[in-house]
């Protein structure tokens, strides 16, 4: 068979087990100082036969204690008899078909480096040997060139993956105030631009995006290449921010991030639970996305499973609460809530839902806004004494004229309530409490008087942590099982 002029012959590829067999390498050149190399590193007892050789081949030969047996005479017939393969690697043709045609005569495999070689009976392919791994790589007598290119990007691939390392850059609302988080929040629509420049990144393998409330973080595995970093940070626009605005950690202090994270110990809220169900969305979107790869898959499961270990370690010294917890302890202590208070809730997510749950089972009066999705009302099995009215979105500031209470939880970018609706508000008092990352109520309200008292995210947090004092036994307790965990993965 013949392509582009070239004979072609289709091959099977084998790996031999020649140590300490006979080979036989005839020529003392270039290509019969590679030859000798790979059998010699493969364990082989190799014969050269050969006038004269390169310095690097006489040198081998001093040096091999005996596995490098040098004959300095050209090639005479019957040499290749009694070697398990021969190899005929000198400069003249008709010299390498003579080897070829001897070595047929005695029943010995031969490979030629010219012209000859598809009358052989093998070829070798370019290879590498990197530890126990041995790359081999052929274009079917096309081209060794194009073999050798591949073969040397596939030892660049491999080396730089044997390189990778776990990073993750992000904020927090340890790190920024809510109003200045808001601009590097990433919702659904950001995080596909953001993943999408990402992929381009050379160095980075894998990754994925965890946008929360309460942060925004980018995770990869990727060459621990300051460049790299550098436009990772361009890319998320970390790179506006001060040192101490964000982290950027590496290896086991990213991993023990993740893990403190998925257990609730990274969160104003110690204990959490609602950030698991988010972490594994992220892992999901990523595996859906195709931004993930085994080396993420198998950081998520270790993660996910490391952090179960420490919530069992620090459990007896949590006082876990959700958001929406502590947002109904902070309205019962604020809002004084009684069977009179007229509570308005705009959002039907899980927060939203769990809010309207908890102000049911004290008897209010509440008026339940929804947007995309209209949510089942609660039934008796849930407990509530409450009436609960549904209305849309665009009735929000007809139901604003009658509300003691505003609790927002909605996923949007811009604020759901607006300035617009504030002469709605203006006449009485009213507590308004704002869940929402970016800010659901206007921030024109916070100080806005006529009697309205607006608190955010970052207000509940700090007055839920005053609560609950300082984290340092729980984090020494977790550390410990982490590291634990993490030098047994290693």
């Amino acid at each position: 068979m013949y392509r582009n002029g070239r004979p072609v012959r289709q091959t099977f590829p084998l790996n031999l087990i020649i140590d300490d067999r006979p080979v036989l390498v005839v020529g003392g050149g270039q290509v019969g100082l590679r030859k000798v190399r790979s059998l010699l590193d493969a364990g082989a007892r190799v014969e050269l036969v050969s006038p004269d050789a390169v310095a690097e081949l006489a040198e081998l030969a001093a040096k091999s204690e005996g596995r490098l047996a040098w004959t300095k005479r050209p090639y005479a017939p019957g040499d290749a008899a009694c070697h398990l393969l021969a190899f005929a690697c000198t400069d003249d043709k008709h010299v390498n078909r003579a080897v070829l045609d001897d070595a047929r005569k005695a029943h010995v495999p031969c490979c030629c480096s010219d012209m000859n070689w598809p009358d052989g009976d093998f070829t070798t392919p370019a290879i590498a040997r990197m530890g126990d791994t041995l790359i081999a790589v052929s274009t079917s007598g096309q081209s060794c060139r194009s073999a050798r290119d591949v073969k040397d990007e596939i030892v660049a691939c491999l080396g730089e993956r044997r390189n990778l390392q776990l990073t993750v850059l992000g904020t927090s609302d340890a790190l920024l105030s809510s109003r200045r988080r808001a601009p590097f929040h990433l919702p659904a629509a950001e995080r596909d631009a953001v993943g999408r420049l990402v992929t381009r990144v050379k160095g980075v393998r894998e990754f994925f995006i965890l946008n929360t409330c309460n942060r925004v973080e980018l995770a990869v595995v990727s060459t621990p290449d300051a460049d790299v970093i550098a436009l990772l940070k361009r890319i998320t626009g970390f790179d506006r921010l001060a040192d101490g605005e964000y982290f950027a950690l590496g290896g086991f202090e990213a991993f023990r991030h993740l893990v403190r994270v998925c257990a609730g110990l990274e969160s104003s809220l110690l204990g959490e639970f609602h950030v698991v169900s988010q972490m594994k969305d992220a892992f999901a979107e990523a595996e859906e996305k195709h931004w993930s790869g085994p080396a993420i898959r198998f950081t998520a499961a270790e993660t996910l499973r490391v952090a179960k270990l420490v919530r069992h370690a620090v459990e007896g010294q949590l006082r876990v609460a959700e958001i929406d917890q502590v947002a109904v302890r902070y309205l019962s202590v604020h809002g004084g809530l009684d069977a009179h208070t007229r509570v308005v809730v705009v959002g039907t997510g899980r927060v939203g839902t769990d809010v309207v749950r908890a102000l049911s089972a004290q008897g209010l009066n509440i008026t339940w806004i929804y947007h995309n999705r209209i949510p089942t009302l609660l039934d008796a099995t849930d407990g509530h004494k409450a009436t609960i009215v549904l209305k849309a979105l665009d009735e929000l500031q007809d139901a604003l004229k009658d509300a003691d209470i505003v609790l927002s939880a909605v996923d949007s970018a811009k604020p759901v309530v607006t300035v617009e609706m504030m002469d709605a508000l203006s006449d009485r008092n009213v507590l308004m409490v704002d869940l929402g990352i970016p800010r659901n109520i206007d921030p024109h309200f916070d100080d806005c008087g006529h009697g309205i008292t607006v608190a955010d995210l970052d207000d509940l947090k700090l007055w839920h942590r005053v609560k609950t004092g300082t984290l340092n036994e729980i984090l020494a307790r977790a550390d410990e099982v982490i590291r634990n965990e993490y030098k047994a993965m290693l």
